[in-house]
């Protein structure tokens, strides 16, 4: 597969198509109006499930594919599943609220530092690819960057509290592929609680 991300915007059809199953899900839902930002949310998830599941070559047969009847049978057919599973999942991980959550100034001094950390690091971007695709893999087809994001900063975030707040002089410590283990194992506990876990600050109830 590329390292370049797929955009779906190559087939556009997908997202009518897409609209058109969450209305079917939520008859009331004002998706081209007020509630728009869910459709954006689903697209942007959609994305990256097509991503992180095609190899370039099956997503050119993709695109050849929307122009052929039958073949848009199939693909309507899979995004009605997917579109119910991501609802789950929206149902499940995403809460909304006035405001987020408050944070502790040294929390947020750590998060902040540990973000920089993951911008930094050489092998960043793939880290963070291989979190989303076992996310994907699992069934959290819903907010999955962001969640590998978020999951890969706590770890490293808990690493720097553990020494002080500083980053490690021995980058062992900091090791891309031993942070990519530990967030693995919280990703197995992570399935099997339906808990919310991100918090959206909106002006628009969904």
């Amino acid at each position: 597969m590329s390292s370049s991300k797929i955009r779906v915007e190559e087939t556009p059809l997908i997202l009518s198509w897409l609209a058109g199953e969450l209305e079917k899900e939520i008859p009331d839902l004002d998706i081209h109006g007020s509630e728009r930002k869910l459709l954006d949310f689903a697209y942007n998830d959609l994305e990256t499930t097509l991503t992180e599941k095609l190899s370039d070559t099956e997503f050119a047969k993709l695109d050849d594919a929307m122009e052929n009847e039958e073949s848009q049978e199939e693909i309507k057919a899979f995004l009605k599943i997917w579109t119910i599973q991501w609802l789950e999942k929206w149902r499940e991980r995403v809460t909304l609220c006035q405001k987020a959550p408050p944070f502790s100034l040294q929390q947020a001094k750590l998060k902040k530092k540990a973000k920089k950390l993951l911008n930094s690091m050489k092998e960043g971007k793939e880290l963070k690819k291989m979190v989303v695709q076992r996310l994907i893999n699992k069934g959290e087809v819903c907010m999955a960057d962001l969640i590998a994001e978020s999951l890969i900063i706590e770890e490293i975030a808990f690493r720097l509290r553990t020494n002080g707040g500083k980053a490690p002089e021995n980058k062992a410590v900091m090791d891309p592929w031993d942070i990519l283990q530990q967030v693995s194992t919280r990703i197995k506990s992570l399935v099997e609680r339906k808990t919310p876990i991100i918090h959206l600050k909106l002006l628009n109830d969904i």
